[in-house]
């Protein structure tokens, strides 16, 4: 993660081409004062700051759930120096362990559950695919199951761009991410809202480019980039969590926006070899000079351009002028099949066939261009076109 101190919002400004959107979170999460709230993913980075926006709304009660004893141990420091009043469980635990998770939302009985545990790197889930999918889509189906025993009021999914059409193994575990949450939103049993937030990359997050090429810049190396034409959507992290805050508002007030996918206005999309250039010089460095930018390729999986919406989508605009709502059909019976695949290949730890159930929902070019083709699965013949899904 980007230190606090590392950019002002100036810079970042600079960096990413556009004004950060003006957000109030006190105001944006004022409908969770006096409310019990659980957070999974709590000691990554989103769920930290999350964390902290949420504590300073004043909840009755806070818990903070994660398999990071180290990271659990940091956020609780922190929340006992920002309110050492609040009520705060830390709660040790995977989201892949439903018996756990069961135990301690019964417990809790959370009011308001922001689901932010997920494996997010793309490399890592393309090499790990059950792994992948044991968190991200069955832990999200064990994270909603829980909600909806205790009668939570809502659970607050966070997707990303990459599920979108997606082209790697982490953005179809998270198409179905969404396709559970937004198929129990659908559904008339369920009390509960699930309310599904799609992402851009998050400047600074762990795990992303920019820690990279800060990396890089600090000592002196080369910045890779995988391709001269990339460009990725961003959002700050206080717009991250301002819209997962905002969607819980936006959601709860409209039954409208049911089974829909909230998503923020985050501008133009960045060209990541502009991204470094701007980096460099926000360093007081030269480009090409102090610190070279070499392009590489594409790594496995990796699109050239992301995108915000699938196509087929209908999009609608809410309330707040900077958040649309994207909605589309959901082929329930395939969803079902590959809940059911995907558990027996994940308690079995079959590589393969997690890899053929996850390869019908990933999106294989059509067109000539050689990138296109090229920048696709390595294990790509395990997967089948399939779009009756949606």
């Amino acid at each position: 993660m980007i230190k606090d101190d590392q950019y002002n919002s100036a810079d970042v400004s600079k960096i990413l081409g556009r004004e950060e959107h003006d957000i109030d979170l006190f105001k944006s999460g004022a409908n969770l004062t006096g409310k019990r709230v659980l957070i999974t993913g709590a000691a990554g980075s989103i769920g930290s700051a999350l964390s902290r926006a949420v504590a300073a709304v004043s909840p009755s009660h806070i818990t903070l759930f994660d398999h990071d004893e180290y990271g659990l141990y940091n956020i609780r420091n922190t929340i006992e120096n920002l309110q050492h009043k609040l009520p705060c469980r830390i709660a040790l635990g995977d989201v892949r362990d439903r018996a756990r998770l069961g135990r301690v939302f019964i417990e809790e009985k959370p009011d308001v559950v922001f689901h932010v545990a997920a494996l997010k790197h793309v490399g890592m889930v393309e090499d790990n695919p059950a792994e992948g999918a044991a968190t991200n889509v069955l832990g999200t189906r064990n994270v909603a199951d829980a909600a909806e025993a205790v009668g939570a009021e809502a659970l607050v999914l966070i997707s990303t761009d990459k599920a979108v059409c997606p082209r790697n193994i982490m953005g179809a575990t998270k198409k179905l991410a969404e396709l559970v949450c937004r198929s129990k939103d659908i559904s008339n049993n369920s009390k509960t809202r699930f309310i599904v937030v799609r992402f851009g990359n998050v400047f600074g997050s762990s795990g992303s480019v920019v820690p990279l090429f800060q990396k890089q810049i600090d000592t002196r190396r080369s910045i890779t980039i995988t391709h001269s034409k990339a460009e990725r959507f961003f959002m700050t992290e206080r717009e991250a969590v301002g819209l997962l805050l905002d969607a819980l508002q936006l959601g709860l007030a409209s039954p409208q926006t049911t089974g829909g996918v909230f998503i923020q206005d985050m501008g133009q999309r960045v060209l990541i070899a502009d991204l470094a250039k701007r980096m460099i010089l926000a360093n007081g460095l030269m480009p090409d000079i102090d610190v070279p930018i070499v392009i590489t390729s594409l790594r496995p999986g990796e699109k050239i351009l992301e995108n915000l919406h699938e196509p087929g989508e209908e999009v609608a605009l809410t309330t707040d002028s900077k958040i649309s709502l994207a909605t589309s059909g959901i082929d329930v019976d395939a969803l079902r099949n590959a809940i059911h695949g995907l558990e027996t290949a994940c308690r079995m730890g079959d590589e393969q066939s997690a890899l053929q159930i996850l390869g019908k929902w990933l999106d294989i070019p059509d067109s000539d261009d050689k990138d296109s083709k090229n920048n696709v699965h390595q294990l790509g013949h395990y997967r089948t076109k399939n779009t009756s899904h949606t």
